[in-house]
């Protein structure tokens, strides 16, 4: 059983209380960013237990493939966000419009 000592609820409940004030702060978008990172970070860690399991490879070993597997498939995404962002573009810049002639100006402006 885990026992708690004075230093350890000490120092949970400041991180607490620091998470609860970036929380209400302007800057609340960051736990996001922190929540993503430990979730990346856990998936690099079962990626590593099973190269580790499955492969019976040492723990550099499997800390390299597994960041390596995260390394490509961040770069897939990119990769894919990059084209849908070229496709968005490509198609605002086709947008065709009526010209506007000096006399339609002068009748909407009364």
């Amino acid at each position: 059983m885990v026992t708690a000592n004075f230093a350890t609820i000490l120092g949970m409940s400041l991180v607490a209380a620091a998470v609860i004030a970036v929380f209400f702060s302007p800057y609340r978008r960051w736990l996001n960013y922190m929540l993503a990172g430990m979730l990346v970070w856990g998936m690099v860690e079962v990626i590593r237990f099973g190269t580790q399991a499955v492969f019976e490879l040492t723990m550099i070993s499997s800390y390299f493939v597994a960041l390596m597997t995260t390394m490509t498939v961040f770069s897939l995404m990119l990769l894919l966000e990059d084209r849908r962002a070229e496709r968005a573009s490509a198609k605002r810049q086709y947008i065709e419009h009526t010209p506007v002639y000096e006399d339609d100006q002068q009748y909407s402006s009364r």
